[in-house]
């Protein structure tokens, strides 16, 4: 358990936030929200002791272990992707080094008899110990993370400066899973990842035994993880005890209590004044006007937070298309000998709004790449269609911004006529406001930069939005006020997005690329991924299903496959549940034991009330676990039974 108490922090003289209180309970998967510049990462700085706390104090056992995926680029060393990762844990590497001393020094033909034996058992005893701990399988694991965060296992012995800011963090992330310590602090995660990685690390870390502080502005990722928030804005910290939507009707539900506490305040001190005011000059009335007074200076006012101002913008298209804007016959493109897809189509007309989907290194950004005019196919008819004019805000728009220019020239400098005499308000919707429009791009922050880019993009006089990764580096107000303009916008858009919530409110057509292969896909995300489920379950029970030389019509077919598919759930199922039940066990037979080691402790016996509240719980653990092990043995022989009936219906 880790306690932040009474934490303030400013920033040149400026306060951030103010006695936070916060208790890290173990086990505990909390989303850290907030609006930009509100000190989420400051906050997790502190945690990690990267900054030094100001005032306050953070309380933690001395052997807790705190995991911090920042932000920003990490720099390492010039070893290997694998080496980097591995050396998480520094005890099984000290080991390794040895043993390879150790070898090396065996390998000697002149070494002494005694000197050998030495160190056969020094070996012996660290291969022992080394096995024991899980070394071989350590390594294993670390494979399996690094998969899993998108690397091929011909990859595993590239130099980490080979590699690209974005896969730099995911070998940084794969060191830290590695690791497994007490706390996770994550900041961003998502913004370095594609949605099979990214999916894949919601899964590994629904699993995950310590604790988790999760900043992220990907709405899909909090609410699979998330199970409560803590919202920093207006320099306090305020808990919500369950998930994402449970914290959107609980805020509105405490400013609408907040808002009647303030107007029933408001009105009662109304009430006493002109009581007072009437009566203040009548002797008969005097006793009543001083109780009035005392109520008056007793009643406090309700402060309610200050109001953030809101994203609200629409955006149209100044010159419409013809029907036909982007056809693709038979494309292909290639960086050198091989192709990065050949033979693709693809057709999108006026209005359509699409996603293009597909794991980092398929060729996405190339495809956008060539509709904007950027690249040019090696093969293959590429059209766009008459009066399409194309807005392309690439994944580092940011990186184009001229640096010399402040932020109200830089969005004028590209923006439609009919947007020119609006700059100001626009820009205002943007958050930025006053005096901030005069700001120079140089001195602003990612977030900063990207709400520019944005609304150069936006206001731009386009009729097809290309959009790489638009989300990343807006917070989550930003962002539900782009998709909202998004969705009403009367343009063209193909958008490619790891943020899931964000895609399934805005597209109607799917497209994958995987393999060189577009397929095309009618729906939402959401939509696109249940039917990519079914064509999966459909694929495995073909390949299960193989059976010679035995013919069925397509009604036993079906019912064999209903049964494969209702069996296969009840064994993840019961798999889960055998899991949770040893897991529980292990966890209060330690709690037995440690129970146990201090009843054997002449001094436990001083506090008598502990005594007997420990007593308690131990005579709770004796019943418990019979209990559970029980369960766990049903379990088992109700998966025992499962597999025996596949074997007998041999549908296994």
């Amino acid at each position: 358990m880790l306690q932040l108490i009474n934490i303030s922090h400013e920033i040149d003289g400026i306060s951030l936030f103010r006695d936070i209180q916060w208790t890290i309970n173990p086990q505990k998967r909390v989303a850290l929200i907030g609006p930009n510049g509100s000190g989420k990462t400051t906050l997790l700085r502190l945690i990690c002791k990267v900054l030094p706390v100001q005032q306050g104090e953070i309380v933690k056992p001395k052997t807790y272990q705190i995991g911090y995926l920042p932000q920003e680029e990490i720099s390492f060393g010039r070893v290997s992707v694998l080496e980097e990762v591995l050396e998480a844990n520094q005890l099984m590497q000290s080991m390794e080094e040895e043993k390879k001393i150790i070898r090396s020094q065996l390998e000697d033909p002149g070494i002494e008899t005694d000197k050998q034996r030495t160190l056969v058992d020094r070996l012996g005893y660290l291969e022992e110990r080394f096995q024991f701990l899980g070394g071989y399988s350590y390594e294993a694991l670390a494979k399996k993370i690094l998969i899993g965060l998108g690397f091929k296992e011909n990859e595993f012995n590239d130099s980490i400066d080979t590699k690209s800011g974005g896969w730099r963090m995911r070998v940084y992330l794969a060191r830290l899973l590695l690791q497994n310590p007490d706390l996770l602090l994550l900041d961003e995660p998502t913004n370095h990842l594609d949605i099979e990685s990214l999916e894949w690390l919601e899964s590994y870390l629904l699993e995950f035994k310590g604790s988790m502080i999760i900043v992220s502005h990907d709405r899909f990722f909090i609410d699979r993880l998330g199970e409560e928030i803590a919202e920093l804005e207006h320099g306090q910290l305020t808990h919500y005890p369950g998930k994402y939507d449970y914290y959107i009707k609980e805020k509105a539900l405490r400013l609408q209590q907040l808002e009647q506490k303030e107007e029933e305040v408001r009105a009662e001190k109304e009430r006493l004044t002109r009581f007072i005011n009437r009566f203040r000059y009548k002797n008969t009335k005097a006793p009543q006007v001083q109780d009035r007074i005392k109520r008056l200076e007793k009643l406090q006012d309700v402060k309610l937070p200050p109001s953030t101002k809101k994203i609200h913008f629409q955006i149209t298209s100044p010159v419409k298309s013809y029907k036909d804007v982007c056809k693709f016959k038979d494309v292909g493109f290639r960086y050198t000998t091989d192709w990065i897809f050949e033979n693709i189509n693809l057709q999108l007309f006026r209005g359509e709004k699409a996603a293009l989907v597909g794991a980092n290194g398929e060729g996405k950004t190339t495809l956008t790449k060539l509709i904007s005019g950027q690249l040019g196919p090696q093969k293959g008819e590429l059209n766009l269609g008459e009066r399409v004019s194309i807005g392309y805000y690439a994944q580092h728009q940011i990186d184009t911004l001229n640096k010399e220019n402040s932020i109200y020239q830089e969005v004028y400098s590209t923006a439609a006529e009919n947007y020119r005499v609006r700059i100001r308000d626009i820009l205002g919707i943007f958050k930025f406001s006053g005096d901030d429009i005069d700001k120079n791009i140089s001195i602003l922050s990612g977030g900063e930069k990207a709400r520019v880019s944005l609304a150069k993009i936006l206001i731009s006089p386009v009729n097809f939005l290309l959009m790489d990764e638009p989300t990343n580096h807006l917070d989550l107000d930003s962002k539900k006020a782009l998709e909202k303009a998004l969705k009403h916008y009367d343009g063209t858009l193909l958008l490619i997005s790891h943020d899931r919530y964000f895609l399934d409110q805005l597209v109607s057509i799917v497209f994958e690329l995987k393999n060189g292969i577009l397929n095309r896909f009618e729906g939402n995300y959401s939509a696109y991924l249940e039917k990519k489920r079914k064509s999966y379950l459909s694929t495995e029970e073909r390949a299960e299903g193989k059976r010679p030389a035995i013919r069925k019509d397509n009604n036993q077919k079906r019912l064999e496959a209903e049964a494969r598919q209702k069996i296969s759930y009840q064994r993840k199922f019961l798999n889960e549940r055998i899991e949770q039940l040893e897991s529980e066990m292990e966890k209060l037979e330690t709690e037995k034991k440690e129970i146990e080691s201090n009843l054997a402790k002449t001094d436990f016996y001083r506090d008598q009330v502990k005594v007997a509240e420990t007593g308690k719980r131990y005579q709770k653990l004796q019943e418990l676990i019979p209990k559970l092990f029980d369960e766990w043995e049903a379990k088992q022989n109700e998966k025992d039974k499962l597999l025996e009936e596949l074997k007998v219906n041999r549908i296994d």
